[in-house]
């Protein structure tokens, strides 16, 4: 059986249309060391999906009711 090794990676602006952003503030966050980047020889840099969701799941937050 020929399993798949990993998912498909994701340009800048999948990861801004991901986030609802823009791509300056995508490559702001990535200066910054919020996610890591693939990169990618002649084509850029990628982004791992898995990277993006753990950076949405550090960024959740829980507001306890004021009652």
């Amino acid at each position: 059986m020929n399993e798949q090794k990993y998912e498909r990676l994701l340009t800048k602006k999948q990861v801004a249309e991901m986030l609802n952003c823009s791509i300056d503030t995508i490559k702001r966050l990535e200066n910054l060391g919020k996610f890591p980047r693939v990169q990618i020889s002649g084509v850029g840099v990628r982004y791992k999906p898995e990277s993006i969701k753990a950076y949405i799941d550090r960024r959740e937050i829980y507001i306890k009711p004021k009652y």
